[in-house]
């Protein structure tokens, strides 16, 4: 499967955004400068959960179910393995989950903990672990990223999907800055969590599903509508959906892991509507996941057992009136801000461009390509984007994953 370049245009126009602004009337262009994976790959084998480049300038790949992080050229040649599998210092107990650099410090996320290589990438020089139970938030924490000051934010886990899936507004989930010795420092930001519990029929008393529309979607920092900066010196997030509002707003706001607000600006939109094609179809498509009907490792049943099961999971679906205005937020790493709006019904999706005091500078549109078997995922999943640059990740028709870089050309035309 090759991503269709074609369908992949910077659109400099958005009404009811920020409607004072200007920009460029011309397209910027993105252009595939590198590919790496294959069905044959024995370098890239499953999907990519992050990306960082070091100060070496090597590209630094963690992967789902891989217990090392790949290391490769800017050029795509594969270089080394970092880690091995285990639980003891310097393995990665099942895959690396996030990893980044501070400084000259390479950080690795795994299952439970953080590991800090500095001189030996064997030896770690820092082993981060610790577990903070939540429940109020039905979840525990455990590290999760690396902060610019060398303090770390958790990375939420489930205990009691119930309590985490129903949270609301109010109070919302806690962005928590954390020692490396465990203790909570404090509170970075208070990120909005809606409704988004589908309740299992089949099984009243197991936990209920994301809702697809609500769902937080990998890679990243796994948190709705929040991401950390590359660098681990700020948090941006959408706050605040006002869609009552005339006109309606959500708040774009970036905070710094001191608690200070760098950006906070409204940010006008029109509420889209949930069709009932729509709805029908991600109706179809929650059913045939819950079922295993996108994997490899579907239920070995009879299909009229399966298509019991769709039916008990489509009668429990429900949609919202209209849909979230955004599903994703990717920091830049030139302090742009990148969010994916509405999932439309030609499933083309709509990235938009913020710069650093929160005006539009760009529109993208990616009509082709998966990054996820889940349908209702993003066609290409942003590991690194700036306004010079983009690393994403697909998937082909094999389920082979792939890792590319784009250059933008910015050129604006007279």
């Amino acid at each position: 499967m090759r991503l269709l370049m074609s369908a992949i245009a910077l659109l400099l126009w958005a009404p009811g955004v920020l409607r004072a602004q200007t920009a460029c009337p011309t397209p910027w262009r993105l252009e595939e400068v590198l590919r790496i994976g294959s069905a044959e790959s024995t370098d890239l084998v499953t999907s990519v959960r992050d990306l960082a480049i070091g100060p070496d300038s090597a590209l630094y790949v963690a992967q789902a179910q891989v217990p090392a992080v790949n290391v490769f050229s800017l050029d795509g040649r594969f270089l080394r393995q970092i880690g091995r599998a285990g639980r003891g210092p310097g393995d990665i107990e099942w895959s690396a989950f996030g990893l980044g650099w501070i400084g000259d410090t390479l950080w690795v996320a795994d299952l439970n903990r953080i590991q800090l290589f500095t001189a030996n990438e064997r030896v770690p020089e820092e082993v981060i672990q610790f577990y903070l139970s939540v429940p109020a938030e039905g979840s525990h924490l455990t590290p999760g990223r690396m902060l610019a000051d060398g303090t770390v934010v958790g990375a939420r886990r489930l205990s009691d999907m119930r309590v985490w899936s129903s949270q609301g507004d109010d109070p919302g989930l806690a962005l928590r800055r954390i020692s490396r010795s465990g203790e909570v420092l404090d509170t970075m930001a208070i990120m909005d969590w809606p409704d988004n519990a589908v309740e299992n029929e089949r099984n009243p008393g197991g936990w209920p599903r994301v809702h697809p529309l609500k769902e937080a979607p990998l890679p990243g920092l796994q948190e709705y509508v929040t991401a950390l900066k590359p660098d681990g010196s700020a948090v941006v997030q959408i706050a605040r959906v006002q869609e009552e509002a005339t006109p309606a707003t959500f708040d774009l706001m970036k905070i710094s892991i001191g608690g200070d607000t760098l950006l906070h600006r409204k940010i006008e939109y029109e509420p889209l509507e949930v069709t009932r094609a729509m709805e029908r179809r991600l109706a179809d498509e929650y059913a045939g996941w819950a079922v295993g009907d996108y994997t490899s490792r579907r239920m070995q049943l009879l299909e009229t057992t399966l298509e019991r099961q769709r039916s008990a999971y489509r009668r429990v679906f429900w949609v919202p009136e209209n849909h979230p205005p955004v599903r994703k937020v990717v920091a830049g790493t030139d302090g742009s801000i990148w969010l994916l709006r509405e999932l439309r019904d030609d499933r083309v999706d709509v990235w938009e461009i913020y710069g650093s005091d929160g005006r539009l500078e760009g529109r993208l549109e990616i009509g082709e390509g998966r990054a996820s078997t889940k349908p209702w995922y993003p066609r290409l999943a942003l590991l690194l984007a700036s306004r010079n640059e983009v690393w994403g990740a697909t998937r082909g028709d094999f389920e082979e994953p792939y890792l590319h870089r784009y250059l933008v050309d910015r050129t604006c035309a007279p």
